[in-house]
């Protein structure tokens, strides 16, 4: 029981740790600041250096549609948590919580877990993104993936400032860099094809229940 709840926590952790968007350059799942365009395949994967969290790699894919909505996976790779699989079935941008319908996390070697979206979402609240965005032109930069012509801009908030080089072309937000205090993302790779790395059945999470204290007999 107790490897449960340990487990369970650290999953729960790891998935705000992603979608902690607010604190860009403090977390291991840094911001998009680009636009969502889901393509059925589209992939793309970077390397994040951060000086908190060191050197890991992200891959994030669209894997699926259901109806209206698409099934967004993120691949965590190195950091001091391992291989961690995010699975999340949204209706709009993954990173506003509003539009996530279902989510499924598979840490490591442990059995893969749907979890309560209701939890996440209400401990979201009051996390939305203040800051204005600063326009800096086209730029020409080379990164491992290649050579692009990026539209530069410059996110500026309280927590501090991001640039961001994006081409339009590389799903699903077309990030090439981003650059803030803490935190640099690098695209190494892109293309189509991806299929989810989740292939077994999720099981449901249940919060265990806690035992009612027998009361002593007089």
């Amino acid at each position: 029981m107790r490897k449960t709840l340990m487990v369970v926590s650290i999953l729960f952790a790891l998935f705000f740790v992603q979608l902690a968007h607010a604190q860009f350059g403090q977390t291991s799942g840094p911001s998009f600041y680009g636009e969502f365009k889901p393509m059925v395949g589209g992939w793309s994967e970077y390397q994040i250096t951060t000086k908190r969290e060191g050197s890991m790699k992200m891959k994030v894919a669209v894997v699926g549609k259901e109806g209206d909505a698409y099934w967004y996976e993120t691949v965590m790779e190195g950091g001091k948590q391992g291989r961690t699989i995010m699975k999340m079935l949204v209706a709009g941008n993954p990173e506003d919580q509003k539009n996530i319908k279902r989510m499924i996390v598979k840490q490591g070697n442990e059995p893969a877990m749907e979890m309560p979206v209701e939890m996440m979402q209400q401990s979201s609240k009051g996390q939305a993104q203040s800051g204005k965005v600063i326009d800096k032109g086209t730029e020409t930069i080379k990164v491992p993936a290649g050579t692009f012509k990026t539209q530069h801009s410059q996110y500026q908030d309280a927590e501090g400032v991001v640039d961001t080089w994006i081409y339009k072309d590389v799903s699903p937000y077309g990030l090439i860099k981003s650059v803030s205090k803490d935190t640099e993302m690098v695209l190494i790779g892109y293309g189509t094809g991806a299929k989810t790395q989740i292939t077994e059945t999720p099981q449901k999470f249940e919060m265990p229940q806690v035992p009612e204290r027998r009361q002593k007999r007089k």
